[in-house]
């Protein structure tokens, strides 16, 4: 059988970059895998590393609806030559290049599966959706209550839930003897820092001691590093770059905060507890109330509930016994998220489909 991921750049850094990396180079084992990137391939080698096995090719397209029909095409001749039995859209929009390669009037049409990694209940009202609902085989979800928001609000044909592997669990657990709070991510609208910096800053009245870690780039930096000057934070809290070598930060941390408004499967709350980590996390769809055993082995408290973020995490700075017991429970408990059962779960899906019989 043959499978072919479609991904927007193969190359890049980001979560879904890397679990595409993570699940085509896990099945490059057992089918045949190849990754079209819609990006040129870059002068300097960058990105996850693929496995020799699996084969990279890149169809740079063009945006904007002028080159709709265009773009449409050029798969379409590229997916012919290809001939995979299952395409994967690593990005539920991609569908929108693969219209006329999903036509049911076709004769030998290879089976579709678009994988979401934002949520239906965030994403449901982009045409996207829509047409993958209606053209797709199976919508892949992360969490059940996304699958169960598809069947809902997007009827398509099947859903099946499979979430992100842990890529990789460190040798040794994190010492969470350091007095760091770490946060990362992108600085945009939906990571909703600014809320993880008021909760810093009530946390901080009684917690001076302590030190927030942010790691990220994007559009809201200026912003949010305004935010921290007219609150005073300035010798708390600092905003560093984005980093490769995140073992080293979950390595360094006692305590990992997510603030975000929507995430599709956080994959820094997996990592985080895979490294020993215990987490904070506002409630927000979807992943964390699914990832994070509330009161077990981390906190989740109420979406935007800014309080309830700084008293929890006050708790855990107070008390190194229960950082201790939190980051154990979570690390044991993550495990559930390893890579070969959902290597697993991913192969019996493709050949349920009844791809290359």
């Amino acid at each position: 059988m043959k499978v072919l991921f479609v991904i927007n750049d193969a190359h890049g850094w980001a979560g879904t970059e890397r679990v595409t990396n993570l699940i085509a180079n896990g099945l490059s084992a057992r089918l045949e895998v190849e990754v079209l990137s819609l990006r040129p391939r870059p002068q300097n080698a960058c990105g996850y590393p693929y496995n020799p096995e699996v084969k990279l090719s890149y169809l740079p397209l063009a945006g904007g609806i002028r080159t709709f029909l265009a773009s449409n095409v050029r798969v379409f001749r590229f997916t012919e030559q290809a001939s995979p039995d299952v395409i994967i859209l690593s990005g539920v929009g991609e569908i929108k290049n693969f219209i006329k390669v999903a036509s049911p009037r076709r004769r030998h049409r290879p089976r579709l599966i678009a994988w979401e990694h934002f949520n239906a209940a965030y994403a449901s009202r982009h045409l996207s959706r829509r047409i993958a609902a209606r053209y797709c085989d199976v919508i892949v979800s992360l969490t059940k209550k996304d699958a169960e928001d598809w069947r809902q609000m997007l009827r398509p044909r099947a859903v099946v839930s499979i979430p992100n592997p842990v890529p990789e669990f460190p040798e040794r657990a994190a010492s969470l003897d350091t007095n760091r709070i770490l946060a990362l991510g992108r600085l945009e609208d939906q990571k909703r820092f600014d809320l993880l910096i008021d909760a810093f800053a009530l946390f901080a009245q009684r917690h001076p001691g302590w030190y927030l870690r942010i790691r990220g780039s994007g559009s809201k930096e200026a912003e949010l590093r305004d935010k921290i000057c007219v609150l005073g934070l300035q010798d708390k809290m600092e905003i560093f770059p984005p980093t490769h070598d995140v073992a080293e930060e979950y390595a360094g941390a006692s305590m990992y905060v997510l603030s975000s408004g929507y995430e599709g499967f956080p994959m820094t709350l997996v990592e985080a507890m895979a490294a020993g980590v215990p987490c904070v996390s506002f409630d927000c769809p979807d992943g964390p109330s699914e990832i994070i055993e509330n009161d077990h082995d981390g906190f989740v408290v109420p979406l935007y509930d800014v309080v309830a973020l700084a008293e929890k995490m006050g708790r855990l700075a107070d008390d190194v016994t229960l950082r201790r017991q939190m980051g154990a429970a979570a690390r044991q408990n993550i495990r559930r998220y390893e890579a070969g059962p959902i290597l697993e779960q991913w192969s019996a899906l493709l050949h349920g489909l009844g791809a290359g019989e």
